[in-house]
């Protein structure tokens, strides 16, 4: 297998994971609490990488929560194409933006940080393997988060029949967890999606290095309607941090026409 490829897949699995549990769990459904220093190195790294600040994320994946499958969800799957959505997630993402409070502005670091990554990366493996590592990151780590906003709107089980979502137990293992979609749109609070939660192992030794903090049982509340899409206030959580401020559901801006 050529460098550029391995690389390439292990940094789209690497980063869909740190999305899962940093940006996922712990910031836009407070599952549990990140100690201060992994959350900052977690954060940077996800600002370099993807290109969006962790904040903005969770608020835009609360409101698909708050609009499941309705015409306000960011990217449903039951009203628009389903390729559309597996392929357009940046686009779709971009749009939703506008519809939450503005994140912390794109700092000098994370510039500097990406441009010296790049460097690097050039000055070791050259610029073929540079753009297939690219290629290969780009694809796999937009697939996972595709399949993820696809396949589990779309087909399996209906444990919750009046949540949105459907269950396909095996898929939770490849999918970081989400082949349980229709029992995590029940209980977006819950550490765990299921048994075959492939997230949970590594929740687990994070929280046995107390890395993170788990709660005494592990959360099954549903979302409530006081949850807002407030990204300062879900970092603040993470990081064990006080709120500054928060921003409600009313704040929430509708769908640009």
């Amino acid at each position: 297998m050529p460098v550029g490829v391995f690389i390439g897949l292990a940094s789209a699995v690497f980063t869909a994971l740190v999305t899962e549990v940093y940006c996922h769990r712990a910031l836009a459904h407070h599952a549990f609490r990140v100690h201060p220093r992994l959350a900052a190195a977690l954060d940077t790294y996800f600002r370099v990488i993807v290109g969006t600040d962790p904040e903005t994320w969770a608020a835009v994946h609360r409101l698909h929560h708050r609009y499941a499958d309705t015409p306000l969800d960011p990217h449903s799957p039951v009203l628009r194409p389903p390729l559309a959505v597996l392929l357009g997630s940046p686009f779709l993402f971009a749009k939703a933006r506008a519809r939450v409070p503005p994140g912390a502005p794109r700092g000098r670091l994370d510039l500097v940080l990406r441009a010296l990554v790049v460097a690097l990366c050039l000055a070791v493996f050259g610029w073929r393997q540079v753009l297939i590592m690219l290629a290969v990151h780009l694809v796999g780590y937009m697939g996972i988060m595709g399949l993820v906003n696809t396949v589990g709107h779309l087909y399996g089980r209906k444990p919750y029949p009046d949540v949105a979502g459907f269950d396909i137990g095996w898929l939770a293992l490849p999918l970081l967890g989400h082949g349980y979609h229709n029992s995590h749109h029940a209980r977006p609070a819950a550490a765990r999606t299921g048994p075959l939660d492939s997230v949970w192992p590594v929740i687990r030794a994070l929280a046995a290095l107390r890395l993170v903090e788990l709660p005494p049982r592990a959360s099954a509340r549903p979302l409530r309607p006081d949850d807002g899409v407030d990204h300062v206030d879900l970092l603040a959580v993470a990081r064990r941090r006080p709120p500054r401020h928060g921003v409600g559901p009313d704040d929430v801006q509708p769908e640009p026409t």
